[in-house]
């Protein structure tokens, strides 16, 4: 079986190429060919079925859109995360005990690829924009999660961890973003929304069978194969203890003017909406109980309140973004940290598992 090696040596801490020639080397031939620089051609020439990737994921959604764009649609990766966030590999190893700060963390991908386990099917995501696709593994989003990850790349090399994204977050707290979403059914049913009184999805009372939400936004972030961004940032919970039967993207929204205490959209309006906003993100770090949260009468938000949920939590099998045209921020669209831009009277549309391909992952 073929192995190639992709390393991204200024990713994250740039340490991708050091680990790779300390822990993992060794496992494969000498002759292994790899790659330090952009020039993946030789993926193409040699079409290896196994394909070590030392990176964030930023470097792997290259990697299958280069990999699909030049037709070898059958590949199983090996993960070594050393990238910032590292969202899928946190997201297959959740429930690990390891330190995160050990090499044997890191190496669990590479050790089930030597075990000879079954690698996981991936479901991809095709994000389209006029006249361009590109495809994505872990999250397209809008909003603010788009606008922290365009404004965070300025902060790179000043501040490589995660903590850069924390800072892109206070720079955006009081934006909001006007758009309309249409949100399309999946194969086997309409758009479904979580309740939490149930625990479970339901088809949504508005679906039929797809469904149009207006805005303004404040999050709007899908995703397919993770539950969190980060190892602890747990966004989109219900992707792993409500696990999708079929192709689908789980879709995390909040909207400002869902809050009782909100009547319009005014400066005063949105000052006042960032504690809410903050309340919400830091309660995904809490093992993902934002979903759970809840307004009173006077919107006041808690886990006990009667009132509807400050998250809108939904399944469905693709959706389209409709930006106003006037809102340049609503434009920003992040597709596995690729920040792309939807021109003027534009949209964006993503769709679930249209090609058919067999990337997986070992895990």
């Amino acid at each position: 079986m073929m192995v190639s090696v992709v390393i991204n040596p200024v990713c994250g801490h740039k340490d991708g190429l050091d680990f790779y020639s300390t822990h993992v080397a060794n496992k494969f031939p000498e002759n292994t060919k790899y790659t330090t620089n952009q020039d993946l051609q030789f993926l193409l020439n040699d079409k290896p079925e196994t394909i070590v990737v030392a990176s964030g994921d930023g470097t792997l959604h290259e990697i299958i859109n280069y990999l699909a764009a030049g037709g070898h649609l059958n590949v199983a990766f090996v993960l070594l995360p050393c990238g910032t966030a590292n969202a899928l590999y946190a997201s297959l190893f959740s429930s690990s005990s390891l330190d995160q700060s050990t090499p044997e963390y890191r190496l669990q991908s590479l050790n089930a690829y030597l075990q000879q386990k079954a690698p996981k099917h991936l479901s991809l995501a095709t994000t389209s924009i006029a006249f361009q696709s590109t495809i994505a593994s872990v999250v397209v989003s809008t909003s603010l999660h788009a606008s922290i990850l365009h404004d965070s790349e300025a902060l790179r090399e000043q501040h490589p961890g995660i903590e850069r994204f924390k800072i892109a977050a206070q720079q955006n707290s009081t934006k909001w973003y006007k758009s309309v979403v249409k949100l399309s059914a999946t194969a086997s049913s309409p758009v479904q929304v979580y309740d939490s009184i149930s625990n479970s999805f339901i088809n949504h009372p508005d679906a039929n069978p797809d469904l149009t939400l207006q805005g303004p936004f404040v999050y709007f972030l899908s995703t397919f194969n993770v539950d969190r961004l980060e190892p602890a940032f747990r966004i989109a919970p219900l992707m792993r203890s409500i696990p999708p039967t079929g192709p689908s993207c789980d879709v995390v929204i909040v909207r400002p003017l869902r809050d009782p205490s909100i009547t319009s959209d005014t400066p005063e309006a949105r000052a006042a909406f960032q504690a809410k906003t903050w309340k919400i993100l830091t309660e995904a770090y809490q093992d993902g109980a934002h979903v759970r949260l809840k307004y009173n009468h006077s919107g006041e938000l808690s886990e006990d309140g009667e009132g509807i949920t400050a998250v809108e939590y939904l399944r469905c099998g693709g959706w389209e973004w409709i930006p106003d045209s006037n809102d340049s921020d609503a434009h920003l669209v992040c597709a596995d940290g690729a920040i792309l831009n939807i021109p003027q009277g534009g949209k964006s549309a993503c769709t679930i598992d249209t090609s058919k391909h067999q990337y997986s992952v070992y895990a």
